[in-house]
């Protein structure tokens, strides 16, 4: 067997040990063991695991089972390997007992309107004592937020606490599974990290059951307060920006399958942004009332505008619900419409590094603070205010107080505040050592803000240097890929080839797979799986397309990957062909011609108004704009060619492209 790298010197892994031996024994200290390994770099964790594995400990048992339950599939093999050594050795290697109880009562905030809520579950551990295991869920992309415990407290005190807290109501245990469960969803569904703690928390998930949708909007109206027709309305639009898809089927008529429930289907897909939402009018009397609502979406960059004609009434118990809804208009909104809230400003101010460790220690300090994701040089943070009361429509930014970005050696505040971001720089400078050094404040539009907190640039004063334009091809394609850091290479790889239509594939330094559409004539591209050793990138042209791979691909892979970010690829598909590669696989470049000329002839294309070529080549308008577009092309291959840069697709190719549909058509 290849003897594991020691990266860490013995003394700190006899450090380490001893402090494992410590903490094991109970749960609250067992949630410490996973706060220290979540310290430690994600690449150095199976390094770490299996070098401890060396001291053949008996006391370091439990551990392994800790990081099987909380792990699963990320370290379970590397664990059962150790596991198999020490029983070879002679260890007793029996799984322990992390937690015999029996439910006595749990409580739960009455703010599922808000999609967040907290719950609290007592478990009874004999000698009056109970477990009380707390919950903070989310219904968006956080899941299950945070969690903690308190082991040993009395039932006295936990019962005289509970009745401090008025707003809160009674759950049975098959309540709180599916609560727990269905934001566990949320965290799978992002590919987001829950809250640490799933060695305990993993009981309410395994016996989460099928609930009816009757049952799911009885709970979900009993955890929400009373809502005004208005607030029904703004709740909604909040529901559906952050794709609480739960609480949406609840409000609607039908849960949304009847005539009655027309909200534009297109508002519920994964990937499109509602951007602003809520009520522009109202009237009606004590039993009925009649709203008119708006919802701006941003979809493959196109933003529209939806009008909706809405009507709500009162149940049996004088509570408003909605009674219909009609998507009555819908159109485009414009760059340069007052309308498009993109052109919004934007404050940022940039600093230098200074302190790492002091900025962290400031930063922990901030009230409502949270890790949005990590990025691939640093994380982004943001704090937020408290939700409104669904009076006023609701935007992107509504809850957002300011963004936090760490990033390389740089750190950025961003806020359409100003104030705030004099504030935070206040708290910044208190002291007498400063963690960082302003060196720039600039404002530049939400658009730009969001790729930047996405993660596409190394430095913040390079979005200045990049034109919207130039993030795109000329042709109007638009090259994404999503990254992901990979737990499990083996599963990864048969996920792949799981998938249908599997077309192309080679090894060198890493694998790489082209995914298509349609029959082997007219095969379209739809992705590309690109795979390392410890990662993978997933990449298609626009954001609908990204949306079904990412389903199919994503689909029960939770445990073999982590979401590592969103980048835009200016060379496209065809980066990959190197001068080697080329000369190894001498029909690829040919082959990835004709996919991306399938795909590009068959999309809709904002430069083409919402047209794709093979319609644009119909009308009047679009041959317009066709030929604008061909004029682009031929400029751009000009400008390569004079650069010596490499021009893949030629006009002549394009102009191919559109001739054969004419004669297809004679």
């Amino acid at each position: 067997m290849k003897k594991p790298k020691n990266y860490f010197p013995k003394p700190v892994l006899k450090s380490f040990i001893d402090d494992i031996k410590k903490l094991v024994a109970t749960n609250e200290s067992r949630m410490i063991i996973l706060e220290m390994m979540e310290d430690i770099p994600y690449e150095l964790r199976p390094d770490l695991i299996q070098n401890l594995g060396t001291f053949y400990d008996p006391q370091l048992v439990d551990f392994f089972y800790l990081l099987k339950l909380e792990y699963g599939r990320e370290f379970e093999l590397i664990c059962n390997r150790v596991l198999e050594k020490y029983s070879m050795a002679g260890i007793d290697t029996a799984p322990p007992r992390i937690f015999a109880g029996v439910f006595q009562g749990a409580y739960a905030s009455v703010t599922r309107h808000s999609g967040r809520i907290a719950v609290d579950v007592a478990w009874s551990t004999g000698k009056k004592k109970v477990q009380a295991e707390c919950f903070y869920l989310t219904f968006n992309a956080d899941g299950i937020h945070s969690f903690f415990l308190v082991e040993g407290m009395s039932e006295q005190r936990y019962e005289e606490d509970r009745k401090c807290l008025k707003d809160m109501v009674a759950l049975s245990f098959e309540e709180v599974c599916f609560l727990v469960s269905r934001a566990y969803d949320y965290n799978i569904r992002h590919m987001s990290k829950p809250a640490p703690g799933r060695f305990l928390y993993n009981k309410y998930l395994s016996q989460a059951g099928k609930f009816s949708s009757v049952w799911q909007r009885s709970l979900i109206n009993k955890l929400s307060i009373k809502l005004t027709p208005r607030q029904i309305v703004n709740s909604l639009f909040h529901a559906v920006k952050n794709q609480d898809i739960d609480y949406v089927y609840a409000l609607l008529p039908g849960g949304g399958n009847s005539d009655k429930g027309g909200l534009d289907s297109t508002l519920l897909l994964q990937g499109n942004m509602l951007v602003e939402g809520g009520v522009t009018d109202a009237q009606g009397t004590h039993e009925h009332v009649s709203i008119k609502a708006y919802a701006i979406t941003l979809e493959e960059r196109q933003l529209l505008r939806h009008e909706y004609d809405i009507k709500l009434a009162r149940n049996q118990d004088r509570s408003w619900y909605i009674d219909y809804i009609r998507n009555v208009a819908t159109e485009k909104v414009g760059p340069n419409a007052s309308i498009n809230p993109f052109d919004k400003e934007i404050f940022c101010r940039v600093y230098e590094i200074i302190n790492l460790d002091l900025l962290f220690d400031i930063i922990d300090k901030v009230d409502d603070i949270r890790e949005v994701k990590e990025l691939p040089y640093g994380m982004h943070m943001r704090i937020t205010c408290s939700e409104e009361d669904f009076t006023m429509p609701v935007s992107i930014l509504s809850d957002v107080l300011a963004d936090l970005v760490i990033n390389g050696e740089e750190f950025v505040v961003m806020s359409r505040d100003y104030d705030a971001i004099l504030e935070f720089d206040c708290i910044l400078t208190r002291g007498i050592s400063y963690p960082a050094v302003k060196i720039g404040e600039y404002e530049v539009n939400v658009l730009t803000a969001f790729r930047y907190l996405g993660g596409q640039y190394l430095r913040f004063e390079d979005i200045l240097l990049q034109d919207e334009g130039d993030s795109i091809f000329e042709d109007g394609m638009r090259f994404i890929s999503t990254r992901y850091l990979i737990k499990d290479r083996e599963m990864v790889l048969k996920q792949i080839n799981s998938l249908e239509n599997i077309a192309y594939r080679f090894q060198d330094d890493y694998d790489v797979f082209y995914q298509l559409d349609g029959d082997d004539d007219e095969g379209e591209f739809l992705a590309e799986y690109m795979v390392g050793m410890n990662w993978i990138t997933l990449s298609t042209f626009g954001d609908r397309d990204m949306n079904k791979a990412r389903k199919n691909f994503e689909n029960k892979m939770f445990e073999c990957l982590e979401f590592d970010g969103l980048e835009v690829r200016k060379e496209g598909i065809f980066d990959i062909l190197t001068g080697d590669v080329k000369k190894e696989y001498p029909d690829l470049e040919q082959f990835l011609k004709d996919i991306y000329l399938n795909k590009w002839f068959n999309s809709r294309l904002p430069t083409l108004h919402g047209m794709s070529p093979s319609e644009a080549c119909q009308t009047e308008e679009g041959n317009r704009l066709l030929w604008a577009m061909l004029k682009r092309i031929k400029e751009k291959n000009r400008m390569k060619y004079l650069s010596g840069s490499a021009g893949y697709i030629q006009l002549n190719e394009y102009i191919r492209k559109l001739e054969q549909k004419k004669q297809k058509n004679i």
